[in-house]
């Protein structure tokens, strides 16, 4: 597992579950790599949320899996998320603050970064965009660069 880690206490920084975007949805291991590749373009991601029911069990992290897949002989169609997803799990949890965040995303050179509760339930999904135009959490740490 890979996520962020808050050193000190949160005092007067703005926790992620106050911030977070909950609009775009994980992809589950039963859904087809033509839909994780049209998930990933469409936000403009370099990694995704994977779920059972609403708990984090993976992430895609390549950009374009289904024109990689379909670059190899393979039909997307065919090819479900749960066959080329990894299991090393990228997460911040919801209580932690913008900073924490933004360190892993700089470190991985994420545009996206699932959050989840404590018992690995998705929240939601942090975005780069959110940190830029966030007051409160441009304030909580230095802007991330681009990978």
């Amino acid at each position: 597992m890979i996520r962020a880690s808050t050193k000190s206490k949160n005092a007067g920084k703005q926790s992620l579950k106050r911030i977070v975007a909950k609009k775009a949805g994980a992809l589950t291991a039963g859904d087809s790599v033509e839909t994780a590749g049209r998930r990933l373009r469409d936000h403009d991601a370099n990694l995704w949320p994977v779920a059972e029911g609403r708990k984090l069990v993976g992430v895609i992290g390549d950009s374009n899996p289904d024109w990689k897949i379909g670059g190899e002989g393979h039909d997307p169609k065919a090819w479900k998320v749960g066959e080329i997803m990894s299991r090393e799990l990228v997460f911040c949890y919801e209580d932690e603050d913008c900073a924490a965040a933004q360190r892993l995303m700089q470190e991985r050179g994420l545009r996206y970064l699932p959050v989840v509760d404590r018992e690995m339930r998705i929240v939601g999904i942090f975005s780069r965009a959110e940190i830029e135009t966030k007051a409160d959490c441009a304030a909580g740490g230095e802007p991330p660069g681009n990978p």
